[in-house]
């Protein structure tokens, strides 16, 4: 049935929780105009509504929810729903998101973010508290996870008269990691949630949501930071944190320390001066870009059937090579170098290319791996060219090329402009499929394999960088057992779209793949659709290995990948990783 009668639900909440919520929609003229008014459990942290907060409520006759605006602030006020509405009001959520108005009411998705300098809500379940003298259902609101509060103390630090920019904080239970952030699922009819991305530390400028998940004994390590100086405190947690709580923490930071002058010391005579030693050759230092880059180079058709209708062809190819000519990067590995090689060498005059292995001919087996190399001549040289093969693979032309192909990897030894030489190792894997496990098995045995590779070259004391297409994702593959289990335990492994978009946190093995936001679809029970592209975890990878006690180190500087100035070029965008080196000779 449809309610003539208007139901008012009127909600408080705490200050800023408009900061996350998405924008109220202009209204729509109603037939039957549907009104709720409630009230929020109060925590202590004196909460108003803003005018652009949104709600989504459900009804006793539907599965899907309704999202309901307000024009009005304050601890109690009115939201009114956007569209006719059907049936009583049942259960209501904070905040409304339009990837949530298809999904049951036990069955919503979150995000507290570990980035929350911006500001970010709290989330709410509505419980229905009866009706007023009007006869509108009242709700009466409860928040999910707890609001902290943090006021920084500077005096007599390294930071006292400098403004606090930021700080992150760390959380730990007796040296293990604990959950305070992350994605999860949620019921509007409880609160009840289950998180199934977690992380232990969260970065604020002062105010901060955090799962009820730390107890008293827990430790909180505080790193706050201005624009010149950063100072780390650490604080034991006095009580638990529970749902709903609202806590306020004082840090103090240590005080800075004092350094007394030294008395000088009474000159003793000279004795008879040696000879000077030859002073000690200073550290060389500079930085370098690398790119890796699927340029979708086969061919459009094999024995007049079609194979890549929508590859960039020839053109494409050219307005590819122009790019990579204006973009300057150091070097970059290729992968499906095919048909095209001589359209993706046009504009690229001033670069060295490795071993070009022809393109994709027939439906059987070809002698191409579709891998290549280019350095820019003015920066960087190389050397050494190897080319392996995978020993293992799974499927054929209709299944990625896998069999038709040889796919595998390349060794070379990068020489940079001044002399300093690192080993890069370019590669193409076998394509995963989700239908049986020939694939998985398969690109397991070549992270095996390239792992392998790794280990043979540790005696020549440089850095290693390993980059391409390996259709793997952390969330899909098991890198632990096949990868870094694999590797010599001395070398020092890291992947930049880690370091610089998950803060050194890797995907959990099995969980969601994170999907970057062009991509289609939305999220599921298989996926988390990423609104920051660069976050999205895509299969090509730049990953680098430092042996400790080599005279080279290098240390990615940033990760790109570059959706803007590539887009529409390929199926495929480059990879892009600047890195900085330091040689102690």
């Amino acid at each position: 049935m449809i309610y003539s009668k208007k139901t008012i639900l009127a909600i408080a909440a705490m200050v800023g929780l408009g900061l996350a919520c998405t924008p109220s929609e202009p209204e729509v003229e109603e037939t039957v105009s549907q009104k709720i008014t409630a009230s929020i459990a109060d925590n202590g942290s004196s909460a108003n509504w803003a005018k652009t907060d949104v709600i989504g409520v459900y009804t006793d006759a539907s599965e899907n929810n309704v999202k309901y605006t307000t024009s009005s602030a304050g601890a109690s006020v009115t939201f009114t729903a956007s569209t006719e509405v059907s049936g009583a009001p049942k259960y209501a959520y904070y905040p409304y998101s339009t990837g949530n108005a298809s999904l049951k009411a036990t069955g919503l998705k979150g995000s507290i973010a570990q980035d929350q300098t911006a500001g970010v809500s709290n989330y709410m379940y509505g419980v229905q508290t009866g009706t007023n003298s009007d006869g509108d259902t009242t709700f009466e609101f409860h928040k999910m996870f707890a609001d902290v509060t943090f006021t920084v103390e500077t005096a007599g630090s390294v930071l006292e008269g400098l403004e606090v920019e930021s700080i992150n904080v760390n959380v730990t239970r007796d040296g293990a990691a604990v959950p305070v952030c992350g994605e999860f699922s949620y019921s509007a009819a409880d609160g009840s949630y289950s998180y199934s991305t977690s992380y232990n530390e969260f970065t604020t400028v002062s105010k901060a949501v955090v799962f009820p998940t730390v107890k008293a004994g827990d430790v909180l390590t505080v790193t706050a930071k201005s624009a010149d100086a950063e100072a780390v405190a650490e604080l034991t947690v006095e009580g638990d944190v529970v749902a709903g709580g609202y806590y306020e923490v004082n840090v103090q930071l240590p005080a800075a320390p004092v350094v007394e002058p030294e008395e000088p010391e009474t000159p003793e005579e000279p004795e008879t001066p040696e000879q000077p030693s030859e002073p000690e050759t200073p550290a060389v230092a500079g930085t370098f870009t690398a790119a890796t880059y699927n340029v979708d180079g086969l061919p459009k058709k094999i024995s007049f059937i079609t194979i890549n209708g929508d590859g960039p062809g020839s053109d494409g190819t050219k307005s590819i090579s122009s790019k990579i000519a204006s973009d300057n990067w150091d070097f970059v590995g290729f992968s499906e170098d095919f048909a095209y090689h001589t359209e993706l060498t046009s504009a690229l005059s001033a670069w060295t290319f490795g071993t070009y292995r022809g393109s994709v001919k027939s439906m059987s087996s070809n002698n191409t791996d579709g891998l290549g190399f280019a350095a820019r001549n003015a920066t960087c040289s190389f050397s050494n060219e190897n080319i392996v093969e995978f020993t293992s693979d799974y499927g054929g032309l209709t299944s990625g090329a896998n069999t038709c192909i040889k796919k595998g990897f390349r060794h070379y030894v990068m020489t940079l402009a001044d002399g300093t030489e690192i080993d890069v190792i370019i590669t193409h894997m076998n394509t995963y499929s989700s239908s049986g496990s020939g694939h998985i098995n398969a690109q397991h045995a070549q992270l095996k394999q390239i792992a392998q590779y790794v280990n043979s070259l540790k005696a020549n004391n440089r850095p290693i960088i390993i980059m391409g297409d390996t259709n793997c994702r952390y969330t899909r593959h098991d890198f632990q057992t096949y990868f870094w289990g694999v590797l010599d335990s001395s070398f020092e492994v890291k992947d930049p779209w880690v370091e610089f978009q998950w803060d050194g946190v890797y995907p959990t093995y099995g969980g969601k793949s994170l999907m970057v936001s062009d991509a289609t679809g939305t999220n599921s029970s298989t996926d988390i659709i990423c609104e920051n592209t660069q976050k999205g975890e895509v299969v090509d990878k730049i990953i680098y290995i430092n042996n400790p006690d080599a005279p080279v180190q290098i240390s990615a500087n940033s990760y790109l990948r570059d959706y803007d100035g590539y887009n529409g070029l390929a199926d495929h965008m480059p990879i892009v990783v600047e890195f900085s080196y330091t040689v102690t000779k």
